[in-house]
């Protein structure tokens, strides 16, 4: 299946070019080029052709490095908390009782969102996995439903604290783990042990084995707060990145979440290791969690992306700004971290983070693409900056997965039968 889109706007290596065309062959960009050109090579071969006029403006599709779908259910009336009172009251108590078919329409409604939002890839780190599949397959339902393109992190979590519906043994969830990616050959899977502190050592040497055997990247949560480093250095003599590394973890495979927490020592350990970081800024902020220095990390050359994390508000539009903002703060220069590093984190840089042929408008990565309002855009400003710092997800007027239209400025069905089944579902569970 071919199609040619001709955009008279476009932000290609993050620059704008005008009369652009990108043919679209099997979900790939099979070429881009000078719009002319390929418009009389599409009328030869009768390939049908849609046009993005001047008032819209195309852009990659954005990237989500780490989402907790099932968490929009926390959202509202568990602000403000603390941590470990959000953690303990909400999470550890709301979200053990989604049954599969709650999971289902819950993912349904928070894919919709991020796709209105120009969202096109997420990953998924998911904690239901305690009784089995069932959970998961829900999830992956929704995600094949919606359109989204789903990177599926599969939680391993054995801490005696956690939730039986979170908690499983290696075996289990190697088990598990195989039976999905069995069952779903297709999609991105990735082994996930949740944390330093809610997955043994054990636990993180076999889901690094796990990784290297399947080929699979290994995504954990690592540095987030401060109490993390501390109980690592009590309970094991040193820093939960160190300790990541002597456990065979830390390598070209591992997506460190959130790394905040974390000395110079550690940043130059990252990436002499080839490893990867996804930065949450937006819950970060919202949990009090702090600022992880990614200028410092950038300027290393350790692979960026920005993740939602607990979708408090799934905004890619948002997690570049406060990424920009805050590391101008945190550094107390304005030119610390600009709109096109944090343009990259959410496209090219966050896609190469997560090991994916996306984020870019190039010819043979997937044809992930947004098509955003760009009537408000300053005819003197550069199209990035007026993006990330004046930008809004009202501007998305359609969000492209493979080069077919699966979200936009409209809820589609789907999402509105989904919004009024979560009414039912937060009646049933939300204190």
């Amino acid at each position: 299946m071919s199609e040619l889109f001709i955009a008279a706007r476009a932000i290609v290596d993050g620059e704008e070019r005008r009369e652009t065309g990108f043919l679209v062959e099997n979900g790939r960009f099979a070429k881009i080029g000078d719009a002319k050109t390929l418009l009389l090579e599409a009328a030869h071969r009768g390939t049908p052709t849609r046009r993005f006029p001047e008032d819209r403006l195309l852009v990659p599709g954005f990237i989500n490095g780490h989402s907790h779908a099932y968490q929009v259910l926390l959202r509202g009336w568990a602000d403000d908390w603390s941590f470990d009172k959000w953690r303990s009251d909400a999470l550890y108590r709301v979200v053990p009782q989604l049954t599969p078919e709650d999971i289902y329409w819950v993912f349904v409604f928070a894919f919709s969102e991020m796709l209105a939002a120009g969202i096109t890839t997420v990953v998924e780190f998911f904690y239901l996995n305690g009784a089995g599949n069932a959970h998961a397959e829900a999830a992956i339902r929704a995600a094949r439903e919606t359109g989204i393109r789903l990177i599926f992190a599969r939680t391993w979590m054995d801490a005696a604290y956690a939730p039986d519906a979170y908690r499983e043994t290696i075996a289990e969830a190697r088990s598990r783990s195989e039976a999905l990616l069995a069952r779903h050959p297709d999609i991105n899977f990735c082994v996930a042990p949740h944390s330093l502190h809610a997955a043994s050592p054990a636990m993180i040497e076999a889901a690094a084995a796990f990784a290297e055997e399947y080929d699979c990247m290994l995504h954990v949560h690592v540095a987030e707060a401060a109490y993390e480093g501390e109980a690592t250095l009590r309970e094991h003599g040193t820093t939960p990145i160190r300790f990541l590394d002597r456990l065979g973890a830390l390598n070209e495979r591992c997506v460190a979440v959130h790394a905040i927490y974390i000395d110079d020592e550690e940043k130059k350990l990252l990436a002499e290791r080839g490893a990867r970081v996804i930065h949450n800024p937006m819950t970060n902020q919202y949990l009090g969690d702090g600022i992880c220095d990614i200028s410092s990390l950038r300027a290393l050359g350790v692979p960026l992306g920005l993740g939602t994390d607990a979708d408090v508000k799934p905004s890619a539009i948002d997690e570049m700004r406060a990424a920009s903002l805050l590391q101008k703060v945190a550094k107390t220069d304005g030119a610390a971290f600009g709109a096109r590093a944090a343009f990259d984190m959410a496209t090219a840089s966050g896609a190469r983070a997560l090991r994916i042929d996306a984020g870019r408008l190039e010819e043979g990565a997937f044809a992930d693409f947004v098509v955003l309002d760009a009537r408000t855009i300053d005819p003197w400003a550069p199209a990035v900056n007026a993006l990330v710092y004046r930008g809004e997800d009202a501007w998305v007027q359609g969000a492209f997965v493979g080069g077919r239209r699966v979200g936009g400025r409209e809820p589609t069905p789907a999402a509105s039968a989904a919004r009024e089944r979560l009414r039912g579902i937060a009646e049933r569970l939300v204190p």
